[in-house]
Parts: structure tokens; sequence; C-alpha cells
């Protein structure tokens, strides 16, 4: 089921997923520094965040957004490598797509690293396109045009 996060329950294994799906292909943590579980908690609390669990148990998945004005961005989003390839991801895109619709959003942003292109396929596959590169970040710069 998907549900609003909770912190006391989902955030230690959020931390979890962004330390093992998420960090690995980030250039800012390649000198060996790793993100902090407060720096992870600090912007799950500035974003509004889904996950995918059995009901109130440790989520396996888990996206985390934010609306700036009439564009939805997508903060991070990651789901367990024992159970990707089941349409957890897509579900979890399709949640946070309804929610920005809902909010009047024109537009989905996000930012995926140049060293991920797994993830480049998985979001090219729901429509994004490349719109820029960000040499600072290592990151290219997708989104997609949200219809209702």
């Amino acid at each position: 089921m998907i549900r609003k996060r909770l912190a006391t329950i989902d955030d230690a294994a959020i931390y979890r997923l962004v330390v093992e799906q998420l960090v690995p292909f980030s250039r800012m943590y390649d000198s060996g520094n790793s993100v902090t579980y407060s720096e992870i908690r600090k912007r799950l609390n500035a974003n509004k965040t889904f996950v995918i669990a059995k009901g109130y148990k440790r989520p396996y998945g888990f996206i985390s957004i934010i609306r700036k004005s009439s564009k939805l961005f997508i903060d991070m989003l990651a789901v367990d490598p024992r159970e990707q390839g089941k349409g957890i991801g897509h579900t979890l895109m399709k949640a946070a797509e309804d929610y920005g619709l809902s909010e009047r959003c024109q537009t989905v942003e996000l930012f995926v690293d140049d060293s991920n292109p797994k993830a480049i396929r998985f979001y090219s596959k729901r429509g994004y396109e490349i719109d820029s590169y960000v040499p600072e970040l290592s990151c290219y710069r997708m989104n997609k045009r949200l219809k209702r």
C-alpha cells in the first residue's frame, strides 16, 4: 500500500535506501563522505514523502517530492533491489504525478545522476525527457508535462 511517510516508522528504512540505492551514483559523495541521517530527515521534513509498504511495516520504496509553484520536483526515489522490477517505482511515480495534478502542477522535474543509466531509462520509459545537463552536479535534468 502507498501511504504518507511516518517518520518514526519509515525514516531508518528510507535512510538505508538512500545510502544503498542513491548515494553510490552521486558524485557529491565520491570522496568517501556519506549523507547523514539528519540531512535526509531534514530533506524529508521539507518535502512530501510517500512510501510503499505492507501496512505500517518498514517501507521497501519511497518517493519524496516538493511543489514549487506550478512545477512538481521529484527529490528522491528509491526501491529496495529485492522489490525492483515489480512496478513499484512506476506506482510511486504515478502517486507523485497524481499529487502534482491535484496541486495544479503543469510539469514534473527531476535530476538524475549521469552515472545511473538504469534510472535514466526508467524515467524515459515514463515520458520524461532530458532537458539539460548540469555539470556541477554531474546530473541530467529531466522533465515531463503533466496531462489532466
